[in-house]
């Protein structure tokens, strides 16, 4: 059973309804939350004010791809897909745009666990061609990776 909640929110408006999920859910789970302070003075991490009020407005467990130039790129042309947790999303996100890739989609997991497998398969069902990946910056017998193999 999962009876606690672990999770890696990367940006400001994530974070708000995580904790809003919190407050407002008719039940009560402990929650771990994994975001590092460094990511507060990151010039890159941050929400318009649309992300905080609106029909999207709530705490998503997995981001999709955001950016314009990869979602042009037709999903069956996507090589690879690259599932990651926290802020190495930024770095994988700045050399990708730095080496001009636009065939490569960067998926966030911001919930850890209860892990969304439902999510995981609908990434899985949108990129047919993709090569699968994950990524961290800790090794492999550390981090979220033994929550997500």
């Amino acid at each position: 059973n999962n009876n606690w909640q672990v999770c890696n929110c990367t940006t400001p408006a994530q974070f708000f309804h995580l904790l809003r999920r919190q407050v407002h859910r008719g039940f009560r789970k402990p929650l771990v939350i994994a975001t590092p302070k460094s990511m507060l003075k990151d010039d890159l991490v941050r929400s318009d004010i649309e992300e905080f009020s609106g029909p999207e407005a709530y705490f998503h467990r997995v981001l999709p791809e955001v950016d314009p130039e990869v979602n042009a790129t037709p999903d069956d042309k996507i090589r690879k897909v690259i599932f990651t947790v926290g802020k190495i999303y930024y770095d994988l996100a700045i050399r990708r745009k730095q080496e001009e890739i636009k065939d490569v989609a960067i998926v966030r997991i911001e919930q850890i666990t209860p892990f969304p497998f439902d999510r995981i398969a609908e990434i899985y069902q949108r990129y047919p061609n993709a090569e699968f990946v994950f990524a961290q910056e800790e090794p492999k017998n550390m981090g979220a990776w033994y929550f997500c193999d």
